[in-house]
């Protein structure tokens, strides 16, 4: 409901950072629900890290202009 409302206030535009979050956090689940290969938690963690390392550059340059 709050992406609902953020999207009709930003003038129909979703700000990238939300999407990020929203990423994150569904890695996050998936981890802690399936955690048998520790192989498949290596790449999923690379992944948060990676999705983490791009939200910092995004409310670096890119947060400044919304």
């Amino acid at each position: 409901m709050a992406l609902i409302v953020k999207y009709f206030k930003n003038n129909f535009h979703f700000p990238l950072n939300f999407f990020l979050y929203i990423g994150i956090t569904a890695i996050v689940r998936l981890l802690i629900i399936d955690h048998e290969s520790s192989y498949d938690n290596l790449i999923w963690s690379v992944a948060i890290f990676v999705l983490v390392c791009s939200l910092v550059l995004v409310e670096k340059f890119i947060g400044h202009n919304e």
